[in-house]
């Protein structure tokens, strides 16, 4: 597998509980990028059909559609916790196959954990630079994320959450007080460019 040292990395984390604005957000970023001729998405909580031209429960067909020149694809995983861990695997191994695309991950707590990433997603989030990937991880509970994952990220987009040990996490991923990530309400978000270390708070915009 050839690598290219030359693309930026862009590993982004977008957080945040139910109704916090979470999927606004990616959808404003990630769907309307123009530079992304190539997008595909891990589709867990079956959303993104309507904003993509396939979407199918199929993963031979997601990897078969990923070697197009361009393509917006989503893939709907299974329920099955094994078989869905299999399916994630494979998933990212071809997306990094693949590169030079836009990888959006829903609800990452689902596929994996604080203390473990699988093979794949490492590949995606440590390599896929060298490959042109450029990553979305989303996720509803934060601290049931892996490390790796956090180790990675480029820009770091928190919504409101509702269990401390989430409100955790993000503090010390955002090097803010706790009391901050308490008191967002609802689309309120902090951003952070972890590269620059500057944060910065907003209001999401339907």
């Amino acid at each position: 597998m050839k690598t290219d040292q030359s693309n930026d990395a862009s590993v982004i984390a977008v957080i945040g509980a139910t109704g916090s604005g979470k999927g606004v957000f990616i959808k404003n970023y990630a769907l309307r990028d123009p530079v992304d001729k190539r997008l595909v998405v891990w589709d867990y909580m079956r959303e993104y059909g309507p904003l993509v031209n396939t979407s199918s429960e199929r993963l031979s067909d997601t990897i078969r559609g990923m070697s197009a020149k361009a393509f917006r694809l989503a893939f709907t995983p299974s329920y099955e916790d094994k078989l869905r861990a299999k399916q994630f695997d494979a998933f990212c191994r071809a997306a990094v196959e693949a590169g030079d695309l836009r990888l959006l991950v829903e609800e990452l707590a689902f596929v994996t954990k604080a203390t473990h990433a699988p093979a794949g997603w490492k590949m995606a989030t440590s390599i896929g630079r060298h490959k042109g990937l450029r990553l979305i991880g989303a996720s509803q509970r934060p601290a049931q994320v892996d490390k790796a994952f956090w180790s990675n990220c480029t820009e770091i987009h928190c919504g409101f959450l509702n269990y401390e040990d989430d409100q955790k996490v993000m503090a010390k991923a955002l090097q803010v007080s706790i009391a901050e990530i308490q008191s967002l309400k609802p689309l309120e978000y902090i951003h952070r460019n972890v590269r620059t270390k500057e944060n910065v708070r907003g209001f999401v915009k339907f």
